[in-house]
């Protein structure tokens, strides 16, 4: 809150990077929000004028979900009603994958629990999203996403640094936020005090 300087921002970032959200099917989470069904109905109509597609909310009230309304999700996945846990659940193992060789422009790799490691380049318009760190061992021209699972101690490391946008825990950069400095260059990028700081690695 206010919703409304969060809508500037959105609108900023998608001036910067038009295609940012394009194709995607995205969940919204309204946990810290907690709207009403005619608060969250705006919101959605809102983002619906941005072209951005909400496939299901996260966070709200089983009560105010409507069937004009996405489904309310509990981890990703449709619920009726939400259940509180009476213990925490275990973690996760964390795992790593690794791709020998290069990521093409159209693919997305997805794997929210834990480290991938790529043997090659990741092409432009490629998409990598990690639960862990990045690694990179060749260019990096796409999209590189790690800590998804809010883990702001990710990183991404690459031995040459082209992307297209780069994104840790929920922080990310454009392209054109980025400057030229690090252009090519082996660089390595983590999040300090909620700002993403990139440095080179030679």
């Amino acid at each position: 809150m206010p919703l409304a300087d969060w809508l500037a921002d959105l609108d900023a970032t998608l001036k910067r990077s038009p295609t940012l959200f394009e194709g995607r099917a995205l969940i919204l989470d309204v946990a810290a929000l907690k709207p009403g069904r005619d608060a969250l109905a705006a919101l959605l109509a809102d983002l619906g004028q941005r072209r951005i597609r909400v496939l299901g909310v996260e966070g709200a009230e089983p009560t105010i979900m409507g069937e004009a309304l996405p489904p309310l999700l509990l981890n990703g996945h449709p619920v009726t009603t939400v259940e509180i846990p009476q213990v925490p659940p275990e973690p996760e193992p964390l795992t790593s994958l690794t791709i020998d060789g290069a990521v093409r422009s159209g693919q997305s790799i997805v794997h929210p629990s834990g480290d991938v490691t790529v043997m090659g380049s990741v092409s432009s318009g490629a998409e990598i999203l990690a639960g862990g760190s990045i690694h990179v061992y060749g260019a990096l021209r796409g999209r590189a996403i790690a800590g998804a699972a809010r883990n702001p101690r990710a990183r991404i490391y690459c031995r040459k640094f082209e992307p297209e946008l780069l994104g840790i825990d929920r922080f990310v950069r454009t392209a054109e936020e980025m400057g030229p400095s690090l252009r090519g260059k082996a660089a390595q990028i983590w999040l300090d005090g909620g700002a993403i700081k990139m440095a080179s690695l030679d």
